[in-house]
């Protein structure tokens, strides 16, 4: 075990939970066009209702389908957990406390929890709606430590999105990118040969 990591914290969504297909429906959209959505961004920090988020986006990409049926199409866009990504998250939670912080919304968050069962996975899931602050702005991780009463330099912070680990990085934390579970197996495992040496 690495003595000086206490703690792993995870994004979710692209990370240890898959997505699938396109955020909206019939609209190219991906991943990294939704995250620089400002409609995305208000919803995931809880500042728009779900009919609202949905009724922006149909007027705004012109979309041709009702705001419930945007809604539906968006609530399937994860998956849920990668094949493997429990067990990981298991394994690892018997050396060094799990949690995980995302930028998530009041439409996913009942799967996440409830559907994909992660509140049994992870001591703690951090969720940008319900504390009214997003990645990558700095106080979500300032709060996130806080709330799990952890240093920066015990943390390490895994995202798929570039700007967040940046944002990590400059308050101390360890954090890296890694895009897809593929990529998060080939990290922890880089992590553990070095903590080994």
């Amino acid at each position: 075990m690495n003595e000086n990591i206490e703690l792993y914290l995870f994004d979710l969504g692209g990370v240890v939970i898959e997505l699938e297909g396109t955020p909206l429906p019939n609209l190219e959209m991906n991943a990294s066009a939704w995250l620089t959505s400002t409609t995305a961004k208000e919803f995931e920090l809880g500042r728009i209702s779900k009919h609202q988020f949905a009724e922006i986006f149909k007027k705004e990409y012109r979309i041709a389908e009702t705001p419930n049926e945007i809604i539906e199409h968006f609530r399937n866009w994860p998956k849920g957990f990668y094949p493997g990504a429990i067990e990981l998250l298991k394994e690892l939670s018997l050396k060094y406390r799990v949690a995980a912080l995302s930028n998530t919304n009041e439409i996913h968050w009942p799967r996440i929890i409830g559907e994909f069962g992660a509140c049994n996975v992870f001591e703690k899931i951090i969720a940008s709606h319900t504390v009214g602050i997003a990645k990558p702005d700095p106080s979500i991780y300032l709060h996130a430590l806080s709330e799990l009463k952890v240093r920066p330099e015990n943390t390490v912070f895994i995202d798929d999105n570039e700007s967040n680990v940046i944002a990590a990085q400059k308050i101390g934390i360890k954090a890296y990118l890694a895009k897809g579970f593929s990529e998060v197996v080939s990290l922890i495992s880089t992590l553990e040969q070095l903590s080994t040496q």
